[in-house]
């Protein structure tokens, strides 16, 4: 995720890469960690994967798409 090179330029490359790049990447883990543990998510259309969109050679998720979330209850020990 922190690995820089020509190909991938979302931090830089080279000499000049974001030195943040390492903060923002456990900042990015930990905010998937809480969703995963905090929330119920799906897709508005269950089962059916939304199509990708290209942008020349670009190839992005659609961003049309719909995900839901809810927030999980509490679940008493047992």
């Amino acid at each position: 995720m922190t690995w820089t090179s020509a190909d991938v330029l979302h931090f830089g490359a080279g000499k000049h890469a974001c030195p943040g790049r390492f903060f923002a990447a456990c900042k990015l883990k930990l905010m998937f960690a809480h969703l995963i543990m905090n929330y119920d998510m799906k897709l508005a259309k269950e089962g059916v994967r939304p199509a990708d969109l290209w942008l020349s050679i670009l190839c992005i998720p659609d961003t049309s798409a719909k995900v839901l979330f809810r927030k999980r209850r509490c679940q008493p020990p047992a």
